[in-house]
């Protein structure tokens, strides 16, 4: 039996019909004889029915306004951006060490109640457990007594494990600077966190001692504003001890920036302008027939 020959193998990507490519410069050609034509009809209109004087007299002074107007909008846009994350940061500060201290000044009062330090203890715990910072679940505060964490709320597992060792990618022993502040009457501690794979995130945590106990109190939240923690909630002593987590960016899809607001205010002068400019011009060449 004759064996069959082996088909050919295809070219890819296939050639290119002659015939597409002549079509193609076909319409090229035409559509740039078209784009002639509408210039030169465009031209002769303009130069028939607009005074090209008064059009520019028009246009020259609201260009020079719209110049200007640009050159003073960078900086006021930089100094309006600063204010606004000067007044971000000050409002996520506010918000942390208010919610630490009132919850502080509650457990201190509650473990005041229990003598026995287990059922103290879980009756801290549990009180901690529900408490956020915001809307958000990962927001959470955490328990901690001198270096060992007691509970935190998204990461079960860190209950019990002595961070007082962890250190930040510059090497300070972040959870021991945030006890020292806790002891000393509260305040805001910041360390930069490593996040795996050469990511880093500055941090910011505000830690409050719980008063008549040993224990104290923290919550932390992105130094940059605008950032989000990690949906899963790892604390920052957690991340230290090989449970890193990543940081979620927020991202705002189709909120308009301050910059495109100003490139679409600028758009719409410039438009504007050139229409004045234009009816001025055709006005003015209206008058100069009337007097002929």
């Amino acid at each position: 039996m004759p064996q069959q020959s082996p088909s050919p193998t295809p070219s890819f990507p296939p050639p290119f019909p002659e015939q597409l490519l002549e079509v193609a410069h076909r319409l090229a050609t035409r559509a740039g004889a078209m784009f002639l034509a509408a210039c030169g009809a465009l031209g002769r209109f303009l130069a028939r029915h607009v005074s090209g004087r008064a059009f520019f007299r028009a246009l020259l002074p609201a260009a020079a306004g719209l110049f200007l107007a640009q050159c003073t909008m960078a900086p006021l846009s930089a100094v309006t951006a600063a204010r606004e994350q000067t007044l971000l940061t000050e409002a996520r500060d506010s918000r942390l060490a208010a919610t630490v201290t009132a919850l502080a000044q509650a457990l201190g009062e509650l473990a005041a109640t229990q003598p026995d330090e287990n059922a103290r203890r879980e009756l801290l715990v549990r009180a901690v457990d529900p408490v956020r910072t915001s809307a958000a679940h990962w927001d959470y505060v955490f328990l901690s007594r001198g270096t060992v964490n007691v509970h935190t709320p998204t990461l079960p597992d860190a209950g019990g494990v002595d961070f007082g060792g962890a250190t930040d990618v510059h090497g300070m022993r972040f959870v021991q600077r945030m006890m020292d502040t806790a002891r000393s009457g509260g305040g805001f501690t910041e360390w930069t966190a490593d996040l795996g794979e050469g990511r880093s995130e500055a941090r910011r945590a505000y830690t409050l001692a719980v008063p008549g106990t040993d224990y104290w109190l923290g919550a932390w939240a992105p130094a940059a504003v605008g950032s989000k923690k990690p949906a899963t909630g790892v604390a920052g002593q957690a991340e230290q001890a090989g449970q890193a987590g990543q940081a979620e960016q927020a991202e705002l899809i189709g909120a308009p920036t301050p910059r495109a607001l100003e490139f679409h205010a600028l758009r719409l002068g410039w438009l504007a302008a050139l229409g004045v400019a234009l009816l001025v011009g055709v006005l003015a060449r209206r008058r100069e027939a009337a007097q002929r």
